[in-house]
């Protein structure tokens, strides 16, 4: 087999890693960017935690321009927000003090409530314990009398089915704290796979169990109502995620102006100390190393910069497009794409789609996605979300007796000059979350 050599011209783009880290950096929000800053900072010795607030205002003179601001939280300057004063942690709500509160009020004598605790902490998530943790624990000498009165003793604590060692034992706990006979209800609990998988008739079980059929009927009834996993509400629920604004768009002196958040970052500056030694024109491995480090934080900081007017150049733009929307005279922003901003702009259209992805703006209507303000034409000059909002204005105000149909709301809107057809019509409704109107008739 021959082999060719052939020479060929071609352009490629090479992104230098400098000009990655700038893209990196135009992308993220501000908790994202305050976050990698200060992980950069324990890196790189060259920059300097800044305990100022900058040139700009503070927030308190920020927000006092603003009325609809007043309750907001003040920022965190790029660190964790401090604790509320008599705040209480969300780990109370927890199993685990849940079961040592009650123990504490039993008056129990101290082996037996060290045993109580060691249990309580090495119960699963489903609040149940391993026959082979308590055989181990019989092993190591621990009495078998005292272990069978722990176990119990974490039984009759709330909620009920807690420290059981299967779900068969854990049903029968429940059951045991319910009003009148349950006896047959605590034998069906030895035929839960079989009950489950429906292998057996009620009669065939009825006549194993010497039981009436209308009384198994109801002790089945009685065992589908219980919880298979009785703390599953006491389980800790995930921390709630804020969202904290990248930009604020207000009204300012009848001139609607953008602020991009510069309170919730961190401020760093070069180090003086560090830039006076490298200026002694020492030439070593660690001089190399300070001047690499200086070039690094010079670059972070002027790439911050540049994301910072950069997202204020675009957002600008943004609520120039939006006028409408942001003076609060329509009630939803109208049709606007990315390309269209760009060429305002005059940049390319993945400069717009990196500044504004994943950013978040707060105006006096609420909080908002950046993706919230860009949509295509429909129906005329309307955008889907203004569509949206006046179908679902011509619902709150229709006749309940006489709902309006979606070919008469496609009716309404094509005599406003709107052409909608009636399927469009039907999947904005559904989009909404809205019934049809049959079912939103009222008789």
């Amino acid at each position: 087999m021959a082999l060719d050599q052939l020479l060929r011209l071609a352009q490629t783009l090479n992104l230098s890693p400098s000009l990655l880290q700038s893209m990196h950096i135009l992308q993220m929000n501000t908790q994202e960017l305050s976050d990698y800053l200060n992980n950069m900072a324990l890196e790189n010795p060259a920059m300097e935690y800044d305990e100022g607030q900058g040139d700009g205002p503070s927030w308190e003179e920020f927000s006092s321009r603003i009325p609809w601001l007043a309750d907001t939280p003040a920022p965190t300057y790029g660190g964790e927000a401090p604790a509320e004063a008599g705040s209480v942690p969300d780990q109370t709500d927890s199993l685990d003090l849940l079961l040592r509160d009650q123990l504490a009020r039993l008056s129990l004598d101290p082996p037996l409530l060290a045993l109580c605790q060691y249990l309580a902490d090495n119960l699963d998530p489903k609040g149940r314990l391993d026959q082979s943790d308590l055989d181990g624990l019989a092993r190591a000498g621990v009495p078998e009398a005292l272990l069978t009165q722990a176990v119990e003793t974490l039984q009759t604590l709330d909620p009920p089915g807690i420290a059981a060692r299967s779900a068969r034992e854990c049903l029968a706990l429940q059951l045991k704290r319910l009003p009148g006979d349950q006896r047959l209800a605590i034998r069906l609990c030895d035929h839960l796979e079989e009950l489950a998988q429906g292998t057996l008739k009620l009669k065939a079980l009825a006549d194993r169990l010497g039981a009436d059929q209308e009384e198994l009927r109801q002790a089945v009834d009685v065992i589908r109502s219980l919880d298979p996993d009785p703390v599953g509400d006491l389980t800790p629920a995930e921390p709630v995620q804020y969202i904290r604004p990248d930009a604020w768009v207000a009204e300012v002196d009848g001139q609607l102006q953008v602020f991009v958040n510069q309170w919730d970052l961190p401020r760093f500056s070069l180090s003086q100390d560090y830039l006076q030694m490298v200026k002694t024109g020492q030439e070593d491995e660690a001089a190399d190393y300070l001047r690499q480090k200086i070039h690094q934080a010079q670059w972070i900081l002027q790439c911050v910069r540049r994301r910072q007017s950069t997202l204020e150049a675009c957002l600008s733009a943004l609520v120039k497009a939006q006028e409408n929307f942001f003076r609060g005279r329509w009630e939803a922003p109208g049709p606007l794409l990315r390309r269209e901003l760009a060429e305002q702009l005059e940049v390319h259209p993945s400069t717009v789609t990196r500044t504004l992805g994943h950013k978040y703006i707060q105006c006096r209507q609420g909080l908002f996605p950046t993706a919230y303000f860009f949509s295509r034409k429909t129906g005329g000059e309307q955008s889907d979300k203004a569509l949206k909002a006046r179908i679902a204005r011509m619902i709150r105000d229709e006749d309940p007796t006489r709902p309006l149909s979606d070919q008469a709301i496609g009716d309404r809107l094509a005599a406003d000059g709107i052409p909608l057809s009636r399927r469009t019509v039907a999947k904005y409704r559904q989009a909404l979350g809205l019934p049809s109107s049959q079912r939103r008739r009222v008789r």
